[in-house]
């Protein structure tokens, strides 16, 4: 049982719209859970929140257009994250913030919810903890 924890719910190559809208239901959890522990003691734009509580869901999105070749999907979405890095320089938690909700949608587009779920459990604590110990 707790060996399919970390399977991928994407089991057959035919597309199950409810199982579709799981995956970008959970990938916008999880953004909304990134957003709130960036906003942790930090002082934030609105835009960029919103930002990173939405990029999960699009990198989701894509990597399941892809058919969930990572490589394929890592190639379109480093093409289009030049874009956040061409525009104004931010500091290095934004950084991580913006690696983590990519990873996040990565691990949903390849259909594994739970892992996606556990994984941002765990980096937010840390994040929460290393912002409170100085």
């Amino acid at each position: 049982m707790l060996n399919q924890l970390f399977n991928d719910v994407f089991t057959s190559t035919a597309v199950k719209p409810l199982i579709m809208l799981e995956a970008i239901g959970v990938a916008l959890v999880l953004g909304l859970v990134v957003a709130k522990v960036y906003q942790y003691k930090t002082v934030y734009s609105k835009s960029f929140v919103m930002s990173l509580a939405l990029l999960p869901a699009l990198i989701a999105v894509v990597i399941f257009l892809v058919n969930g070749g990572l490589g394929a999907g890592v190639a379109v979405m480093g093409a289009f994250s030049l874009i956040r890095f061409r525009s104004a320089p931010g500091g290095a938690k934004e950084l991580v913030s913006i690696f983590l909700a990519m990873t996040i949608g990565i691990a949903i587009g390849m259909g594994y919810l739970v892992f996606a779920g556990a994984f941002t459990l765990i980096m937010s604590v840390a994040i929460v903890l290393l912002e409170t110990i100085n």
